[in-house]
């Protein structure tokens, strides 16, 4: 990993470019720039964009729009609305499910998708539309350069003139922003959902800027100074809650956590893979994983189980299932340790929703790695890892059947599909936020960690 660079030589190289016409090498020097700080773990929780990069992205996009004689459109269609994504994932990556809870929240209108595909990767775009009630158009940018695809992704968004763009671009996306020019579209969207990172688009200023969670519509509002903040809640259509589950039916509990990779090997307080063999030697019961994990990381940890005289069938890998929600409801499962170093959200929504009880980490590193602002006030928490075994050991049944009732009562109130038609269809295009704690955090060792 490249070191990141001091900010004024990089502010006067991105000058310098700009004095040039050169906005190739703008777009890619930010590009590289934001992959370099995503991939430092002292970033994550701590830097979150930057408005300075923000203007160099439009002002890249508006050499490009000159260079391809591209004017503000004249009128709209204003029953088109385009969502700009650079990947799309089946099976997990909240964003592509939360991009067709968009689309989902709109059937009035008219819905192209639009992926820049920056690393040319075979991305499983045939199923973005299995679930969908009316299927949508999804282009995909061709194999071209960055600038290019950015070229490409101007001409689309000219042809179209929609009335709502939204963004759902990947951190370093500098050709989705820089394509976001102002008067594109009737109604620019960013949608905030790489809200850990740093992340290009924040400080959009002609674009609504989307929070998908109350942890991060208090940030962005109220200590970034985001241009026009919204609300927009994660949702996830309700496929019903479990029926009759007979908590730790057998004395014991089955837990289970659920995300992708990243959610649990980045660095934290604590580490994921020591807390559950933990778990395992102090408390009885099962555990088991949904979602990929390195072969390498499995195996090493199937290693220290065989080590501690813990049966391996104690520990289940689930790889990424279709639906959590369907999965979680249909399962077993008595709790769900949520996610950590990093919390999953949309995870956290589709547990809810399945009347799961959560056991959340409040991180003291940063709300913005894990916390209980995201689920139900009664839900069960730890810090440390002895809170943890604590927690475990102090399950009943009847306490779990209330943890459930709970869960599923939080989903109801504040991430239903109706409280997303509500913030995309009333003027002000925003929703009800829940309440936000202010637990204390420890900057320096989220800092040094």
């Amino acid at each position: 990993m490249s070191a990141a660079p001091n900010f004024l030589e990089l502010v006067r190289r991105l000058e310098s470019h700009q004095a040039a016409g050169a906005w190739p090498a703008m777009m890619l020097e930010i590009t590289n720039v934001v992959i370099a700080v995503v991939n430092d773990p002292r970033a994550k929780g701590l830097v979150f964009g930057s408005a300075e990069l923000d203007r160099f992205c439009l002002a890249a996009g508006a050499m490009s729009a000159r260079h391809l004689n591209l004017a503000t459109p004249a009128s709209y269609n204003d029953h088109v609305a385009v969502h700009v994504a650079t990947e799309l994932y089946d099976g997990q990556g909240g964003h592509s499910l939360a991009l067709k809870d968009v689309i989902r929240a709109r059937p009035d209108l008219t819905h192209v998708v639009v992926v820049t595909n920056l690393h040319d990767r075979t991305l499983p775009l045939e199923r973005f539309n299995r679930d969908l009630e009316r299927p949508v158009q999804i282009l995909l940018a061709p194999k071209l350069s960055l600038q290019d695809k950015m070229a490409w992704l101007q001409m689309q968004l000219a042809q179209l003139r929609p009335g709502l763009l939204t963004l759902f671009n990947h951190h370093y996306d500098s050709a989705a922003i820089g394509a976001a020019q102002p008067g594109v579209a009737r109604e620019t969207a960013y949608f905030h959902h790489a809200d850990h990172d740093m992340a290009l688009g924040v400080f959009l200023p002609h674009a609504l800027h989307v929070d998908c969670t109350n942890l991060s519509h208090h940030k962005c509002q109220h200590y970034l100074g985001v241009h026009r903040p919204v609300y927009w809640p994660l949702v996830s259509p309700d496929m019903g809650v479990r029926a009759e589950h007979r908590f730790m039916a057998d004395g014991l509990p089955l837990t289970c956590s659920h995300g992708s990779s990243g959610k649990f090997m980045s660095p934290g307080r604590y580490d994921y893979f020591d807390v559950m063999l933990r778990r395992l030697t102090d408390v009885g019961g099962s555990h088991v994983h949904v979602g990929s994990l390195p072969d390498e990381v499995l195996a090493a940890f199937r290693a220290r189980l065989s080590e501690a005289g813990i049966a391996q069938e104690r520990f289940v890998h689930q790889p990424p299932v279709p639906s959590l929600w369907g999965w979680l409801r249909d399962s077993r499962v008595d709790l769900c340790i949520s996610s950590f170093p990093i919390q999953g959200g949309k995870g956290l929504v589709e547990t809810q929703g399945a009347g799961l009880p959560v056991l959340m980490q409040q991180s003291s590193l940063s709300k913005h790695h894990s916390t209980r602002d995201l689920i139900y006030e009664e839900a069960l928490w730890w810090e440390t890892p002895d809170d943890l075994i604590r927690v475990l050991k102090g399950l009943t049944p009847e306490l779990l059947a209330e943890q459930a009732q709970a869960s599923r009562g939080f989903y109801e109130q504040w991430h239903h599909p109706r409280e997303l038609a509500y913030a995309l269809a009333n003027p002000r295009l925003t929703a009800a936020c829940p309440p936000v704690q202010h637990p204390p955090v420890d900057t320096l060792a989220l800092y040094l960690r």
